[in-house]
């Protein structure tokens, strides 16, 4: 039988799920069975293709789960960090999975509580953190547990993608600490845009397929050169786990150029290199490439698995346990970390309001090279 299948919104990132969905309908894997669209006016074309589609189109989440209650297999919930514990709570409520955009939630609390849901409702929550389910990294994950490389030493993570006025204002909880009723938010480079990368950090040092490590302490910098958010735009932070790995992670939304996020995983008898819309490969210690591959878009991936799990396979798919992880580190470098308000060190691209900090690439290369965060090697911006 195909799988019904809920979509709430189908604007922003709710266009990615929409036209994945629509690839899984097309192929008969799914029906499209209902979707929750509060801004109808500004999508006529998808609501268009929805009519086609047959789908049940409802003016907001609540009521495409009231009038939906027992009828849908999976949800799908690609919307702000605020609404994610609360939406997954009640599509679990009226029977369905859920894959739920990452990160999980803002809070652990908040994320037991999904967890919760899932024991009492007997369905299950994927997270969207897409990386997890391309296969590259699967392969890459069980090779590191077989042993083959030895024990994990250490991990470095470095990414730069601008992010100018228009990604602020795209939305009302935009670098915001926490929604108007005090629901936790914590928007950040690290929480958001790179959420995938420290997420995958902590999954390929974990010590078994299906888990990620755990975070113990945390050290470095976080800088707020927007004025405009709460939180920060770059964050310069080594983790260390419980199994004494440091993972340094090197994140900024303010530059001039792009950079896109790499992971580099030293080991006792090897290391692994992954870059986004790259390569990845695995090498022996004396550097003989081992295995190697292209790195390739992984939603489709991602769909395609969760749907597995909703029919009832068996199939990994990323679970709240994994991405508790990646919050347990937010919620601790929110603690222990106060974002450094720079001036001196910015300037800004008029044409899109893009800020740009001082040296951030070459800092950033310099930090991976030396294996150290900038304040060690004695870089600070003000």
């Amino acid at each position: 039988m195909k799988i019904k299948v809920g979509l709430i919104g189908v604007s922003g990132y709710g266009r990615t799920h929409f036209s994945h969905l629509r690839k899984l309908f097309d192929d008969g894997s799914i029906e499209l069975s209902a979707a929750a669209v509060i801004n109808p006016e500004q999508v006529p074309n998808e609501l268009a293709i929805l009519k086609k589609m047959g789908t049940a189109v409802f003016p907001s989440a609540d009521a495409m789960f009231d009038a939906m209650n027992g009828k849908l297999d999976l949800v799908c919930i690609p919307t702000g960090i605020p609404f994610h514990e609360k939406m997954t709570v009640r599509a679990h409520e009226t029977g369905a999975n859920v894959l739920v955009e990452k990160p999980a939630a803002s809070s652990s609390a908040a994320v037991s509580r999904m967890m919760e849901s899932e024991k009492r409702s007997g369905h299950f929550a994927a997270v969207g953190f897409q990386h997890i389910y391309a296969r590259e990294i699967q392969f890459i994950k069980q090779y590191i547990i077989s042993g083959r490389l030895g024990s994990v030493r250490r991990v470095f993570c470095c990414g730069i993608w601008p992010r100018n006025d228009s990604y602020y204002a795209r939305n009302n909880w935009a670098g915001k600490i926490a929604a108007a009723d005090g629901t936790p938010i914590l928007d950040s480079p690290i929480n958001n845009a790179f959420a995938h990368y420290l997420n995958l950090e902590l999954f390929l040092a974990g010590s078994s397929f299906e888990t990620s490590a755990h975070a113990v302490s945390v050290e470095g910098a976080l800088y707020r050169a927007r004025k405009t958010i709460e939180t920060f735009d770059t964050c310069t932070v080594r983790f260390t786990t419980d199994g004494g790995i440091p993972i340094l992670t090197l994140l900024s939304h303010t530059a001039a150029q792009a950079n896109d996020p790499m992971i580099l995983i030293e080991c006792e008898n090897g290391s692994v290199y992954w870059k986004v819309n790259d390569s990845w490969n695995i090498r022996s210690l004396t550097g003989k490439l081992l295995y190697s591959g292209v790195v390739e878009a992984p939603h489709t991936d991602m769909f395609r698995d969760v749907i597995g799990k909703a029919s009832g396979r068996q199939v990994f798919c990323c679970p709240l346990a994994v991405a508790a992880e990646h919050t347990h580190c937010i919620e601790m470098l929110s603690g222990k970390l106060t974002p450094v308000e720079l001036n001196d060190s910015i300037t800004r691209i008029p044409e899109n309001g893009q800020l740009v900090l001082d040296r951030v690439e070459s800092v950033f290369t310099e930090c991976l090279r030396r294996k150290a965060l900038p304040a060690e090697l004695g870089i600070t911006w003000k």
